[in-house]
């Protein structure tokens, strides 16, 4: 009697090197190739006592029993996750929200990385967001009413809903949670109701590195993004709205309005023939002189229609008083403009020193840029620099700004989107 025995299953791949597999197969697909890079910063460690897995924002650790558990869409899913707590710097930027209330500022973090996941692979072709395996729901926090909203937006929606009956819908699914929560050890576990999908090691962010650590990790991060971006690119990816804004460089407002109103209206030195250099008229040799010309004028041009207003006015003021006592411009001109230009003010002398205190923003209408030209050219202003700032939710005609043909330095205060006319863009966070 011939007896055939059946091949024996294939055996599972240990849980690292499953990981290395799942790293492989995300970057080979230009919607995760973004995170090629980011996948090599810090160290990735498989341990037997993590229940899930485990981040302190550069390294990640993961249970071996939780992987094991796993499918290969869900361990994608859950190697996600990690790196976008790395990505989007959640232990860091988001402190003060854990030192408020631990288990919601984990919830808030975890409802923003899932729901983001979740779009990315809505057909669920390589990730799959873990389900619990007696309940079949979600692991972790998911509320589609949260999509599109960062940490801090969902974490304040949350703590609203806390007051008072100590319930938030801030656990798996959406469904209510009985705890809030005091700082603890640092390692919460997300999803209150015990189904979270990994811990979060704020005291490990905060206390385990070192500040030079913390600055290189803060590089590493920002080149390994910038480097996926390229390899992305190449494979037809794209880069999230989100990440994009992460990589914009970061700049400190006032130090360009400084540098910029500097580079224009220090004093120029030019020749003249009206007087010979008279270092040389002993050779017989006549030269033209140098003479100092002294600039006169700078024009700063304020949206008063509704947005710039209160303390950051006084802010801004503030800072441009500043510029204009150490460049000591002739002339300095306000204009506040909304659909028109509704004040028009002038600082000579030893006014210019406290145009902060003496100025009164007019104004409050709607917001057309294009007014500004059109009232310097019907008033004779031709300055040597001007400062616009504004809110840039507008449109604006560049023909308008043909005529101006002195520096211009755009000041925008929340639209990302706005292009200047003319001149040089520095975006100001609100």
């Amino acid at each position: 009697m011939l007896v055939v025995s059946r091949p024996s299953a294939k055996p599972k791949l240990p849980a690292e090197k499953r990981i290395e597999v799942v790293h492989v197969s995300l970057m080979q697909d230009k919607r995760f190739a973004l995170f090629a890079g980011l996948f090599m910063v810090g160290k990735t460690s498989v341990d037997d006592t993590t229940p899930t897995a485990r981040t302190n924002g550069r390294d990640a650790t993961y249970g071996r029993a939780f992987v094991d558990s796993l499918t290969d869409k869900e361990l994608a899913f859950l190697v996600m996750h990690e790196n976008m707590h790395k990505c989007y710097r959640h232990l860091t930027t988001w402190r003060s929200l854990y030192d408020d209330n631990h288990s919601l500022a984990n919830t808030a973090c975890d409802h923003v990385i899932n729901l983001q996941l979740e779009e990315m692979d809505p057909n669920e072709t390589v990730l799959v967001h873990p389900r619990d395996k007696v309940t079949g729901k979600r692991m972790g926090a998911h509320d589609p009413r949260f999509q599109g909203m960062d940490a801090r937006q969902v974490y304040d929606i949350l703590k609203e809903e806390c007051k008072g009956g100590r319930k938030g819908r801030g656990g798996s699914g959406g469904e209510p949670s009985d705890e809030q929560g005091e700082p603890g050890d640092g390692n919460d576990r997300q999803g209150v109701d015990g189904s979270g999908l990994d811990e979060h090691d704020w005291e490990g962010a905060q206390d385990g590195l070192s500040e030079n650590e913390k600055k290189q990790l803060e590089r590493d991060i920002d080149q390994a993004l910038r480097q996926g971006g390229i390899y992305a690119g190449k494979m037809g990816g794209q880069m999230s709205r989100e990440i994009g804004e992460l990589l914009t460089p970061k700049v400190d407002w006032r130090e360009v309005v400084r540098v910029f109103v500097k580079t224009h209206l220090r004093d120029r030195q030019a020749p003249s023939w009206r007087k010979a250099h008279r270092n040389y008229l002993w050779q017989d040799i006549i030269l033209p002189s140098v003479i100092g010309k002294r600039v006169k004028h700078l024009v700063l041009a304020m949206d008063t229609s509704g947005s710039v207003v209160g303390d950051l006015l006084t802010m801004f003021m503030s800072e441009f008083n500043k510029v204009v006592t150490d460049t000591n411009p002739e002339r300095v001109d306000v204009l506040y403009w909304d659909t028109d230009v509704a004040g028009h003010e002038t600082y000579k002398d030893a006014d210019k020193k406290s145009i902060v205190h003496r100025t009164n923003p007019k104004g409050g209408g709607g917001t057309d840029p294009d007014c500004v030209p059109v009232f310097m050219h019907a008033h004779d202003l031709a300055p040597d620099v001007l400062v616009v700032l504004s809110d840039g939710y507008m449109s604006s005609d560049p023909a308008k700004w043909a005529g101006v043909t002195c520096p211009v330095l755009w000041c925008i205060i929340g639209s990302k989107s706005f292009t200047p006319p003319v001149g040089q863009l520095v975006n100001i966070k609100d």
